[in-house]
């Protein structure tokens, strides 16, 4: 008799759930500056346990990412990504409890990496283990990619496993703390780097000289007007942040060069080509005022958004799988920052963000996860 949906719910542990959280964060992996050696052997070894055939990826010394497939039989590839690292703590004085220590207070556990996202590997990893006991036959093959360096963007953990074919999934489901909500659209992140040059001469005397700073001031106060005035049914608009600024080398000399830092978030349909544009744009507009402004920019980083269809497989079996869970209808949102499931979607995946875990608790000194809410977030991976 196959084992019902039902049945495969009762054999998600809570408490296995939480010894297997408990074990994650208790193993630091603070990025920067890379330290997942440690946890990305934990994980080994438990996926190893689940039958799983497990192989280490490095793209640098000592950071590897965890890949472990199984096949059932002919059928699709479905990967569950999710990261390893976490951010560092910080200052500790600012935590009420051990970073590091798993505490548990009030049905939540405490500490970096909780929720983000060591909570959601730890329910993917008890959504494993009861399908197994279930024996329910599953079609195709099964895919758990627990990656390195997604705090800092990715390139060496799940983009490194994308660009050398390692990984390329047919559906892909990426672990970040959603509070269990489906993310289908994901807004990109660019990153420029405009640099005006000027020339130096001594501070009593500016008129003598070109100040990279006014020229650079003049250029920041229009890169909000030319932002495009559009807008995503979930994601919202893009946004526009200068980051950091850097300029001049004394304050009685005309500077002679600045540098800022921009931090672009894009929406679907949005390409690079056009994102670059409205960026020159605003150079344009400050050199109707300054003629004679010198500016350069580069683009050192580039996160595409993405978007799939509400109506796709992956989309309807997780929200059904949620509402069977909790019992009322799943909620699909979109995501403003950036995740790995860029990549996984830049290789052709149909891929959504789903995972136990309150974002804004993330990055903090109070960062926590419901236990009770990694238990659900088992059983809605299992069923989905």
């Amino acid at each position: 008799m196959t084992p019902s949906d039902a049945d495969i719910q009762e054999l998600v542990s809570r408490d296995r759930v939480v010894e297997t959280l408990g074990t994650l964060v208790r193993t630091p992996s603070e990025n920067p500056p890379g330290d997942e050696l440690a946890v990305a052997l934990i994980a080994e070894k438990m996926c190893g346990e689940l039958g799983f055939d497990v192989s280490l990826y490095e793209a640098q010394p000592d950071r590897p990412s965890v890949v472990a497939r199984k096949r059932y039989s002919e059928g699709p590839t479905l990967c569950y990504c999710s990261h390893l690292d976490v951010v560092p703590v910080g200052d500790r004085d600012l935590w009420d409890h051990d970073p590091f220590g798993a505490d548990i207070v009030d049905g939540r556990m405490l500490g970096r990496g909780s929720c983000d996202a060591k909570g959601p590997i730890a329910a993917a990893l008890e959504a494993v283990a009861a399908l197994d006991a279930s024996g329910r036959e599953l079609r195709g093959t099964l895919e758990l990619a627990l990656v390195a360096d997604e705090e800092t963007m990715g390139f060496q953990g799940a983009a490194f496993l994308v660009e050398e074919g390692i990984v390329k999934p047919d559906m892909a489901i990426v672990g970040e703390p959603t509070s269990l909500r489906v993310v289908r659209a994901q807004r990109g992140a660019c990153w420029f780097r405009i640099t005006t040059r000027g020339r130096a001469v001594h501070g009593s005397a500016p008129e003598r000289g070109v100040s990279a700073i006014r020229h650079m001031a003049e250029i920041v106060q229009r890169l909000e007007e030319t932002l495009p005035d559009v807008t995503h049914e979930i994601v919202g608009g893009p946004s526009i942040n200068v980051g950091t600024i850097n300029g001049g080398a004394k304050v009685n000399i005309v500077p002679a060069s600045c540098v800022i830092e921009v931090d672009r978030r894009s929406i679907p349909g949005e390409t690079r080509e056009s994102v670059t544009e409205s960026v020159q744009a605003a150079i344009e507009l400050a050199r109707k005022k300054f003629p004679e402004l010198d500016a350069t920019v580069e683009l050192p980083f580039y996160g595409e958004p993405f978007e799939i269809d509400e109506s796709s497989r992956v989309v309807t079996d997780v929200l059904g799988a949620i509402e069977e869970v909790t019992g009322a209808p799943g909620e699909v949102v979109g995501f403003r920052g950036a995740s790995d499931a860029r990549f996984l979607a830049e290789a052709g995946a149909t891929v959504v963000v789903c995972g136990p875990g309150d974002i804004t608790l993330a990055h903090t000194a109070h960062e926590s996860v419901d236990l009770n809410e990694v238990h659900r977030g088992a059983m809605i991976y299992a069923l989905a």
